[in-house]
C-alpha cells in the first residue's frame, strides 16, 4: 500500500477517533439521503458501522486528500449502491407448485396496489416486477396455446380462483381438474425445470 498517499492503519484509528457527534449525525444524514433504507434495506448506522469496519481493516484505501466526512460518506454511497445491485439482481425462485396454489404469484402481484403509495424507487421496482411475472406467465401460456383445458385451468388460477369455482368455470370433474394439474406441472417442469425467477419485493 502507498502510505505516501494513502493513510496507514494507525491514522486511519486515529481520524476515525477524532470524529465527533456532528460529524456522525452529518454522515447518517448523507446516508439517509443515498436511499440506504429504500434502496439497500439497510439502516444509517449500519452502513457507518460498515464502511468504518471497511476502513479499520483497510479493505477500502483512504486517499490523505479526503477529509474523513468525504471519505466515509463516498464509502457509504459505494456499499449502498452495490447492496443496491444485489437486492435488485437477487431473484426468488417460485416452483410450478407455488403457482398452481397460488401463494407466491398472490404475494408478489399484491404488491402492485401499492404503487399509489410508494416512493419513486419502489414504483420502479415493483414496475419491475410485475413486467417480468407478465413475461414468465405469458412463456406459460404459451406451453398450452393448443390446450383449452389447461388454459381454462391456468387463467382461472391466474384470478386466484378455488378448486371448486375452477371445476365449474372449466366443466371439469375432478378427476380431469387433477389430470390437467398433472399435465401442467410435468409440462412446466421440463421447460422449466429450475422454476420461475421473479424479483423479491
Amino acid at each position: 500500500m502507498d502510505l505516501v498517499s494513502h493513510y496507514s492503519i494507525i491514522e486511519v484509528e486515529e481520524q476515525i477517533s477524532m470524529l465527533e457527534e456532528a460529524g456522525v449525525t452529518r454522515l447518517l444524514n448523507v446516508y439517509r439521503t443515498l436511499g440506504c433504507e429504500q434502496r439497500a434495506r439497510l439502516a444509517d448506522v449500519d452502513v457507518l458501522h460498515h464502511v468504518i469496519t471497511q476502513a479499520l481493516e483497510l479493505e477500502r484505501r483512504w486517499p490523505r486528500d479526503l477529509n474523513i466526512i468525504t471519505y466515509l460518506a463516498k464509502s457509504g454511497r459505494s456499499f449502498i449502491d452495490n447492496e443496491s445491485k444485489k437486492s435488485a439482481s437477487k431473484a426468488t425462485t417460485a416452483s410450478i407448485d407455488d403457482f398452481l396454489h397460488g401463494e407466491s404469484l398472490a404475494a408478489d402481484t399484491s404488491a402492485m396496489a401499492k404503487l399509489s403509495h410508494s416512493s419513486t424507487q419502489e414504483c420502479v421496482e415493483n414496475h419491475q416486477t410485475s413486467s417480468l411475472i407478465a413475461e414468465w406467465m405469458e412463456k406459460i401460456r404459451q406451453l398450452f396455446v393448443d390446450d383449452k383445458d389447461a388454459n381454462c385451468f391456468i387463467e382461472q388460477k391466474l384470478e386466484e380462483m378455488k378448486k371448486s369455482k375452477i371445476m365449474t368455470f372449466c366443466e371439469f370433474s375432478d378427476q380431469i381438474y387433477r389430470n390437467v394439474e398433472k399435465r401442467i406441472k410435468d409440462k412446466v417442469r421440463k421447460r422449466f425445470p429450475n422454476g420461475f425467477p421473479w424479483w423479491s419485493v
